[in-house]
């Protein structure tokens, strides 16, 4: 053949060439063998169509839409074979996918998984956390320990055993109708914050008591009739009113005997001990009431600072009407002494809970105590004149 007419373009031949070369898997083409011609010196023919589709890249396989991907295939050849795990190249790090064309982990998360199982390598891992054990109170030096009702108690001469005792007697508690009035607590209550100004009002007006070396074989009845003639002779014998029933003696008497409530435990709004009226037998002792520990030998409340266990009692009557002066109990500013029927009121105004304690009673309600007063003055006058008209 002449090599001119070789080197002449047929449409068709190529055409039939491309549609086999397209169809042909990517497979290495051995290169071209020059002919006699060309070896003996003739000129070299120009290479064909077929020659330059051969080394063309198959078409790539029909994938969703992906920008990355449409990137990373125009500088790289995909993974081969659907549903196996390929790496696309990209251009920094490269992109791990589960499926051609799906990925599931970005970039980022690789490198914080690598770092992450690098930590967990490298660095020291915690020690196990201990358990939290019994508390222990922390060592002290010198420290005083509190008061218990064993300290109150003591040996005399001859064996007897003795002890150191307080009694405070508290006003009668006023009517429903004055504890709203005035906004009084509902029942007495343990004054332990302001113990001592308690019984400092309690002292002025006779109603507090200290007995010392006190045998513990002594009846309570004894002592709470002990304590009404002193609060008779100081005042006068109809403030304090024996019950007109045929009752046993000790249940006669106008004191009652205070005891805690819920053993003694600090709770409700203002979180302060509450003392309620009980009945105690004839021949209760002082060691009885010393061992009591769920209604009265409680040591944060019933034990002083001064080492005396301390009974309550309550004046049973309402209202407690002597003659004072404001101004010496602590209690106002008058200096007058004259009868006085606010005495619960103004001592329960004080005090209240014990946690909201104030000792300025206000202005309105003074007066207002002040004229039950003044009238209880005026109807005694008026009873006194129409004796001496009578006469």
């Amino acid at each position: 053949m002449d090599p001119l007419q070789s080197s002449v373009f047929h449409p068709s031949t190529t055409l039939n060439q491309s549609i086999q070369a397209s169809s042909l898997s990517s497979q290495p083409i051995s290169p071209s063998v020059p002919s006699d011609s060309t070896a003996q010196g003739s000129q070299p023919q120009p290479p064909l169509l077929s020659d330059h589709t051969a080394f063309l890249p198959p078409p790539s396989q029909c994938r969703p839409y992906s920008s990355l991907q449409m990137l990373s295939s125009l500088r790289s050849t995909p993974s081969t074979g659907s549903g196996l795990v390929g790496t696309i190249p990209t251009q920094g790090h490269p992109r791990v996918t589960t499926s051609s064309g799906f990925p599931s982990m970005t970039t980022i998360a690789r490198s914080n998984q690598t770092r992450l199982e690098h930590a967990s390598i490298s660095l020291p891992r915690d020690p196990p956390k201990k358990r939290r054990g019994k508390a222990t109170k922390p060592p002290s030096i010198g420290q005083p320990l509190a008061p218990t009702v064993r300290d109150c108690i003591s040996q005399a001469e001859g064996g007897v055993e003795v002890a150191n005792v307080d009694l405070l007697v508290y006003p009668p508690m006023p009517p429903t109708s004055v504890q709203n009035q005035f906004k009084l607590p509902r029942q007495p209550y343990i004054y332990h914050r302001n113990a001592e100004s308690f019984k400092l009002i309690l002292g002025q007006l006779g109603l507090y008591f200290k007995f010392n070396y006190l045998p513990t074989t002594t009846l309570i009845h004894d002592i709470l009739a002990y304590a009404t003639t002193q609060i008779r002779e100081k005042y006068t014998p109809e403030a304090l009113i024996d019950i007109n029933i045929p009752l046993t003696g000790h249940e006669c008497l106008p004191l009652q005997l205070l005891a805690f409530t819920n053993r003694g435990r600090a709770t409700g709004v203002y979180m302060a001990p509450r003392l309620t009226t009980v009945s105690f037998p004839a021949t209760m002792t002082l060691h009885n009431l010393m061992w009591n520990t769920k209604d009265f030998a409680i040591d944060k409340w019933a034990v002083s600072g001064r080492n005396h266990f301390q009974i309550h009692a309550i004046i049973r009557n309402h209202p407690f009407e002597v003659q004072f002066s404001l101004s010496n109990v602590h209690l106002g500013q008058d200096v007058n002494i004259r009868t006085h029927r606010c005495l619960s009121k103004r001592i329960y105004k004080m005090f209240a809970h014990d946690t909201d304690t104030s000792f300025q009673i206000p202005t309105e309600e003074d007066e207002e105590m002040e004229e039950s007063c003044e009238e209880l003055d005026d109807s005694s006058e008026d009873n006194e004149a129409s004796s001496i008209f009578k006469l």
